[in-house]
């Protein structure tokens, strides 16, 4: 994956099925010539303190489409789609070695709100290695 994230692709096929049945969250795909160039995926969230909002679950763009407008119109699309369905608010992380994606989504008025730690547990059977999918792997 270009993004360092490591899944099966059988993994992925299924996750992707069960996701698509999901009113709350949007999946998009940029095409060119026949040939997917990218992707964003968007959830609705709710919290106890704050209107719904809508969360960027993950955005791809294929290296040599980059800089192009793909992933500037995947952002825009996904953030219509929040807005259809009345969220204020869209919401991502970006991993602190990724400088080109925060200036990326700075550039789409996105705000850095703050730094955080980011932790996980596994409360039931998993792989020794599990916990490696919400680390990406940055090639700088």
């Amino acid at each position: 994956m270009q993004l360092g994230y490591e899944v099966k692709v059988s993994a992925l096929r299924e996750r992707l099925g069960h996701l698509l049945t999901k009113a709350d969250q949007q999946f998009l795909v940029a095409e060119l010539h026949g040939d997917v160039v990218g992707w964003v995926h968007v959830v609705i969230t709710e919290y106890i303190e704050a209107d719904p909002f809508a969360v960027i679950g993950g955005l791809v763009v294929a290296r040599s489409h980059r800089k192009h407008g793909v992933g500037r119109a995947l952002m825009t699309r996904a953030e219509e789609w929040a807005k259809q369905k009345g969220c204020s608010f869209v919401r991502l992380s970006s991993t602190v070695t990724r400088t080109e994606a925060h200036r990326f989504y700075e550039n789409l008025g996105y705000m850095n709100i703050k730094t955080q730690y980011s932790f996980a547990k596994p409360i039931g059977p998993v792989r020794p290695d599990a916990i490696r999918a919400f680390i990406p792997r940055v090639d700088q």
